[in-house]
């Protein structure tokens, strides 16, 4: 029969070994979560940004169409139609 104070020491090994594991990949998750947050707050800026940019292309768009209308040359109207 093997000695119960060997035997105890061999299970609170591997007991520290599964909580480092644990704890390791715990913090491998943490690290995800964080980065997809990230990820997702960048998106969120990049998605402000092409609706700011989509509005003020329909501003400049609109003022085109006015000065193509406005304009009696002939080709400065079809290159600003064109």
């Amino acid at each position: 029969m093997p000695d119960p104070f060997s035997l105890a020491t061999g299970i609170i090994s591997l007991l520290t070994l599964a909580l480092k594991l644990v704890a390791g990949a715990a913090g491998l998750v943490d690290k995800t979560i964080a980065a997809h947050a990230e990820a997702a707050s960048e998106l969120q800026a990049l998605e402000w940004d092409l609706e700011r940019l989509e509005r003020l292309m329909g501003q400049i768009h609109s003022g085109l169409q006015l000065l193509a209308t406005n304009t009696k040359d002939r080709a400065f109207k079809k290159l600003l139609q064109g």
